[in-house]
């Protein structure tokens, strides 16, 4: 990213894709919830989405800790 860039935007692409990763894995949890009260009678299916809401989770928090990383690589350039 060139410094004329940087001074328009102060995050890298890098941040920026990070950040909106994580913005939509948080609209796809709460939708998770709009799903599991649809399904609660298929408790097979209400199973699959529970495990799937909790990975997605687990890769939220993964994703949130490069992020603050990333934060501190970005502040020291």
């Amino acid at each position: 990213m060139t410094s004329s860039k940087m001074e328009r935007f102060p995050l890298n692409d890098k941040t920026y894709d990070l950040i909106s990763i994580m913005h939509h894995k948080s609209k796809a949890l709460a939708a998770y919830e709009g799903y599991l009260s649809d399904v609660q009678a298929d408790t097979h299916l209400t199973q699959i989405l529970v495990e799937i809401k909790h990975d997605e989770l687990r890769h939220l928090e993964k994703l949130k800790a490069h992020l603050g990383r990333l934060l501190v690589e970005n502040k020291a350039e």
